[in-house]
Parts: C-alpha cells; sequence; structure tokens
C-alpha cells in the first residue's frame, strides 16, 4: 500500500520540483532584465501548478517592468484569490492601479496593505500618491507625514509633501518641508526648483528667482527653472532679466509652451524693445513656420505700437495653423485695442469652438460683449465660465469685479478684486482697481492703502501716479492728493495737467491761495488749457465771485466750446442769479454736448420749476435722471429742492430718500436744514445743518453761524 501512495504522489513531486526550477529561472531572467524571458517562464510553472500564488505574483512583476500593467493586475487578482494573505500581492497590485491612474483601487489596496501590519514607509508613500491622483492632498499629506515618520532621512518624502501642501494652498508649510529636503540633498536640483515655485506663489519673486538661479546652477539645461525664473522676474518688474531667461529657456527648449507670448510681453516693458525686433527676425527664419513665432512678432510689433504689423503677424500664424486657439485669442485681444470689437469677438467664438475648455477666450469674448453692449449679462455669462475653467486664473476674477462695479454691484466687485489679490499678490493694477471698490463701499482707508501699495510697487511710473491722484480726487481725499501731484509736478514740470489736479486738491481743503498758484501756473504752462480756466472759474464760484467765475467760463469755452462742464457750472451761476431762462439754455447745450451727462438733466430740472411754461418737461426730466440713476442721491435732492416752496412736506420726505441712499450726502442735509428754517423747525434744521457742515459742506458752516448762534 506504502508503495502504490509513493508512485501517486512522485509525479506531483516531480512537478512541483519542475515549477519551483522554472520560477527560480524566471526570477534569474527578472534580475538581469530580461523579463520576457521571466514572463515565459513563470507562465510554463503556472500551467504545470495553476493553484500556486507565487507564479502569477512574479509574473505580475515582470508585466509591470514592460509596464504591461493591466495583465499586471489580472496576475496579482489571480494570486490575491488564492492567498489573500500574501501582503506584497496587495502592495504590488495598488502600486500598478496607481500606474494606470485607477486612484480609487490603489487606494483600497494599500489600505488593505496597511491594515495588515508592518506596513513600511513605502505603502504610505504611494497611497499619497494615490490620494494625490485623486486630489484628496490633505489624505496624501497625512500619509506622507507617516511615511516621514517611518524614514525620516529620506529627502523625497519632504518633497513629495510639499508639493501636496502646495496643492492645498499651504506654501509656506511647503517651504518649510522643501527647506527639510534641501538640507540632507543641497545638490538636488528638483528640490530647489519646487521651493522657487512655492516662493512664487506666495508673491516672495526675489526669494524664487534666488532659487531658480540655484536650480540652473545645478542643471544647465534646465529650460524649466530658465522659464518659471523669467516668469518670476516679470512679477518683480525686472523685464530685462526675464528677457534673457526666456530666451535662455527658448534656446534649450524651443517648444515651450506659450515661451514666445511670455518673452513678447517682456520685451514690452523692455528698456529697448526696438532692439528686440532682430530677435524676432532671426526666429522667423529659424522656425518659419512655427506659428508661435509669429504671434510672438505680432505681440512685439503691438508693443511697439504697430497694431497693424501685429495683426499681420497673426494672420500668418492662422495660416500656418487654422486652429491655432492662441492665435485666435490674442488676435482678439489685438482688435480690442483697434476697437473692432465685432472682429475681437469673432476670433474669440472661434477660440472657444476649436477649444471649449480655453477659460481666456472667455475672458477675450465677455470684454468684447462689453464694448458691443449697454448690457453686461452676457459678458457675465462668459467670464463665468471662464474662471469655472480657470478658477486660478486672476484675470477672469478682475474682469468679473469689473463688470460688477460697471451694474453698481461693490461688494461683489470687491469680493472678486480680493480673490484676484489672493492669487496674484503683485498685480499693482488689481489692488488699484480694489482701491477703487474701497471707495465705493465706503471705506476710504482701505482704498488708500491700495492706492499706496500701487505706489509702492510702481515707485516709477508716472501715468499710475496721475491715475493715483485723480482717484484721491474722486474719493476727495485732497490732503493725500497734494504730493502725489508734488511727484508729479517734480518729474514733469511742462505738464498742464498737473497743476490743475493739484489746484483743484488746494481748493478742496481751502488752499485758495495756492490753488489759484496752480491754475496760473498751469495757464502759462498751457495757454490753451481750458480745464485750467474752468477749475479756476469753480474756485472762483467758492469765493463768492461768480462775475470773475463768469469771465473764465467764457475763456474756457472759447477754447473748448464743446466742454460740457463749462456749459453746466455757468447754468449754475445763471440760476443762482435767478436767470433760469438762460440756465436752461446752457443746461440745453450741456446735455446735446453730452447726453450721458444725467446731473445736467437734474439741473435743468431744477432750473425749469421756475419757469411755469417748463412744467411738464421738469417732471419729464426728473423722471429720466430717476430712470438712469435711480441710486443718486443728487436727483432727488434737486427734485426736493424744486419743491422746496410748493411742496415742503414732499421735499422733506426727497431729502430722506437722498440720505437713506447716502447717509454721507451733505448737500441733502444743508437743503434740508435750510428747508427746516423756512419752516420754523430751528432745533431739527440746525441738527441737519451740524451734519451738513461735518460732512464738509463750507456752505452749511456760514448757515450754521447764521442761523444756528
Amino acid at each position: 500500500m506504502r508503495l502504490l501512495i509513493f508512485f501517486l504522489l512522485f509525479p506531483f513531486c516531480l512537478m512541483a520540483q519542475s515549477a519551483k526550477t522554472l520560477v527560480d529561472s524566471g526570477n534569474d531572467k527578472a534580475k538581469r532584465g530580461d523579463n520576457a524571458g521571466a514572463i515565459a517562464d513563470f507562465t510554463k510553472a503556472i500551467e504545470l501548478t495553476p493553484n500556486d500564488a507565487m507564479p502569477y505574483f512574479y509574473r505580475a512583476n515582470s508585466y509591470t517592468n514592460l509596464k504591461l500593467n493591466e495583465k499586471a493586475v489580472a496576475d496579482y487578482t489571480k494570486s490575491i484569490s488564492i492567498n489573500p494573505y500574501f501582503a506584497q500581492s496587495w502592495f504590488y497590485r495598488g502600486n500598478a492601479y496607481n500606474a494606470l491612474k485607477e486612484y480609487d483601487k490603489a487606494v483600497y489596496d494599500l489600505t488593505q496593505r496597511i491594515t495588515m501590519g508592518d506596513a513600511t514607509y513605502d505603502v504610505y508613500q504611494y497611497r499619497a500618491n494615490a490620494k494625490s491622483g485623486l486630489e484628496d492632498y490633505k489624505g496624501a499629506v497625512a500619509d506622507f507625514t507617516e511615511a516621514i515618520k517611518l524614514a525620516p532621512n529620506k529627502p523625497e518624502l519632504y518633497q513629495y509633501r510639499g508639493v501636496a501642501k502646495v496643492n492645498l494652498d499651504d506654501n509656506k508649510g511647503a517651504i518649510e518641508d522643501y527647506d527639510t529636503a534641501v538640507k540632507m540633498a543641497p545638490n538636488n536640483a528638483d528640490l530647489i526648483f519646487y521651493r522657487a515655485n512655492a516662493k512664487g506663489n506666495m508673491g516672495d519673486y526675489l526669494g524664487a528667482i534666488a532659487d531658480h538661479k540655484k536650480a540652473i546652477a545645478l542643471d544647465p539645461k534646465n529650460y524649466e527653472a530658465a522659464f518659471y525664473a523669467a516668469n518670476a522676474e516679470v512679477r518683480a518688474k525686472r523685464y530685462d532679466d526675464a528677457i534673457a531667461d526666456y530666451k535662455k529657456a527658448i534656446a534649450l527648449n524651443p517648444n515651450i509652451p506659450n515661451a514666445y507670448k511670455y518673452l513678447a510681453d517682456a520685451l514690452g516693458h523692455a528698456s529697448d524693445l526696438k532692439s528686440s525686433l532682430a530677435f524676432v527676425e532671426d526666429a522667423k527664419k529659424h522656425a518659419p513656420k512655427n506659428p508661435e513665432v509669429f504671434l510672438f512678432s505680432g505681440l512685439v510689433k503691438n508693443h511697439l505700437k504697430d497694431p497693424e504689423g501685429a495683426l499681420a503677424d497673426l494672420d500668418s500664424a492662422l495660416k500656418l495653423n487654422p486652429k491655432y486657439v492662441d492665435g485666435y485669442q490674442t488676435r482678439a485681444d489685438l482688435k480690442l485695442g483697434t476697437k473692432d470689437n465685432e472682429g475681437a469677438k469673432a476670433d474669440a467664438d472661434s477660440a472657444i469652438s476649436i477649444d471649449p475648455k480655453n477659460g481666456y477666450a472667455y475672458i477675450s469674448r465677455a470684454r468684447a460683449e462689453i464694448a458691443l453692449s449697454d448690457t453686461s449679462a452676457e459678458a457675465m455669462t462668459d467670464v463665468n465660465k471662464a474662471i469655472a475653467l480657470t478658477p486660478d486664473n486672476d484675470y477672469a476674477f478682475v474682469v468679473r469685479g469689473d463688470i460688477e462695479m460697471v451694474q453698481g454691484k461693490y461688494p461683489e466687485a470687491l469680493a472678486d478684486y480680493e480673490k484676484a489679490i489672493k492669487l496674484n499678490p503683485g498685480n499693482p493694477e488689481t489692488f488699484f482697481k480694489r482701491a477703487t471698490a474701497r471707495f465705493q463701499n465706503d471705506n476710504k482707508p482701505g482704498g488708500l492703502a491700495d492706492l499706496k501699495k500701487v505706489m509702492a510697487l510702481m515707485p516709477a511710473d508716472t501715468n499710475m501716479y496721475y491715475r493715483i491722484g485723480e482717484e484721491m480726487l474722486k474719493a476727495e481725499l485732497y490732503n493725500e492728493a497734494v504730493p502725489v501731484y508734488d511727484v508729479l509736478i517734480s518729474k514733469a514740470p511742462k505738464k498742464a495737467d498737473h497743476y490743475v489736479n493739484r489746484g483743484v486738491a488746494y481748493r478742496n481743503i481751502n488752499r485758495f491761495a495756492g490753488a489759484m498758484a496752480d491754475f496760473a501756473k498751469a495757464m502759462i504752462v498751457d495757454t490753451l488749457s481750458g480745464k485750467a480756466y474752468y477749475e479756476r472759474a469753480r474756485t472762483y464760484v467758492a469765493l463768492k465771485d461768480p462775475e470773475a467765475a463768469m469771465k473764465d467760463l467764457k475763456k474756457a469755452l472759447k477754447i473748448n466750446e464743446l466742454d460740457d462742464d463749462s456749459y453746466m457750472l455757468r447754468g449754475q451761476i445763471l440760476a443762482d442769479r435767478k436767470e433760469y431762462l438762460a440756465a436752461v439754455l446752457d443746461y440745453n447745450t450741456a446735455s446735446m454736448v453730452n447726453p450721458k451727462n444725467t446731473k445736467v438733466i437734474s439741473y435743468r430740472a431744477y432750473a425749469e420749476s421756475f419757469l411755469p411754461q417748463f412744467a411738464t418737461r421738469m417732471t419729464a426730466d426728473f423722471a429720466e435722471a430717476i430712470k438712469r440713476t435711480p441710486k443718486d442721491p443728487l436727483v432727488y435732492t434737486m427734485q426736493a429742492r424744486a419743491k422746496d416752496t410748493k411742496e415742503p412736506n414732499n421735499a422733506l420726505q426727497l431729502y430722506a430718500k437722498a440720505i437713506e441712499l447716502n447717509a454721507k450726502y451733505a448737500p441733502a442735509y444743508l437743503y434740508r436744514g435750510l428747508l427746516k428754517i423756512s419752516m420754523n423747525n430751528k432745533p431739527a434744521a440746525c441738527t441737519d445743518l451740524a451734519q451738513a457742515a461735518q460732512l464738509g459742506s463750507a456752505e452749511a458752516v456760514d448757515a450754521v453761524q447764521k442761523y444756528c448762534k
């Protein structure tokens, strides 16, 4: 009987021994890199022992080495079905799923491996990679942290955790990880490159530049480091350095996406822009069929104020590649600059039809839609689409903020500008726009802080200083505006507008002598400065010298007979003289010169209220003014003044409406106070007059002295 059992088992033993020999042979071949030969041996072993888990496991490893991950997964799955307690099968199948980008399955397998116990650092590392693939960066950070506990001296773990932290917008934490890794591997160019990018994300452009330079020194062929160094240099306003680095990056890799476009943008700020034309022509010679080179050439010509040549180059780019999305999108922007808004919209439409996920093309189309129509509904739809597609594009939030400003949605605009600044904290234009939004939201300190930030970012830009000065005047920050114009006058003493605007600031802080001196200087610098005569006329009105004001307005209108502001001011002086018909005629002229001037309609209606023959027109004018600007307290104040004597109670309601719209609108308090004086309600009148005086009304100060002492 024992002999029979021996003969029955003997063939099985031979098979097992033969299978083991084949597995050993396969593993030897795999170690030598002969994975195809290894697979052949493992396959034979499986044929001999189909219920043994290990040949499947080893064959799966060889499939993985050959990047045949689908076959690898099938073999790991078979191995697990035979022996689910072999931990490495779960680990390796998880890695194969990672390679196939089936990250949810990878997380499951690697979690199974961890629950079996004694997991090594790399199990946590690979599960972290899978979680990153699922955009679960918080989970990835947690797993990299566990891996670091098990292997604290591996710099790559800090590097990978740093990348995950960047994706969580924790750039500070990422930099700390990169710093730790760099101490362990000071010559690792990739580590320093990643740290540079994190610094750039935080607005530390100088730190980013320094790190990119270190990365380039360690790896001179690292075109990405040169490219991103250039990007940081643009943000830091080091345009000449940026140009050099963009050129270096292009020399290393001429096919970097958008490299020529970014180079062209940097060249727009170069100290010697014309010299870049030689580089442009050289690029065309070396790559005559590269549409991006022609796009680059077009952008350079646009910077050189040659829009015709720029558009011709973009036409050439699109002939080379009729599906060139950036070509259409860039040509759309150029056409917007030439006021060809229909053409711009058509090009943006083309870009979107080719690539419906091109967020910037939606922004260009939104800008064209705004230019083509008074309605912003379509533009808002497009810019919302752009934000959905490219939520990290600060410019999309800027454009949406611009639309909201036009719509009078100032809190929403402010929120969008703040999002844009968070995404790009080094853009002075966005700080300027946020300042205007803050002023509209009654936050003068915040707006002033933003304007000071812009000046710090652009200390040598006189154009920006001029815009800042004008914005300060609009915000009634007259004391703060004076030093801005001091700087402008020191840099451009032949610019009449600077003297005029400083004069306006002086007038509003009751420095009338300084104002008059500046207006006189402006008239010397530019004898045809109608604005100087107009503003001096306003100053004469403030000084209660209407005759002198009328003389200056006559000169202003002789210089520019289409100056609606001068007609309007003259109309106000005539109305104060009770020459209402003459005032109406001047208001008519002002309205014809500038049909969009709503304020003049309110003043005309007020003058018409004293002329019985204009009663119907007065009603129509006030209705039109309210229709155009329903939230403007001036309209209701002027309407109330028109009803003061005939309908005082109705007038009081209108003053209340004006104050409801703007509790800091001094004229409403002033004229309501004067009405209450006429109604023998002195206590309430003096309260209103005192409030108007506190808000800066010189007339109210006089009225308080007259009626409330």
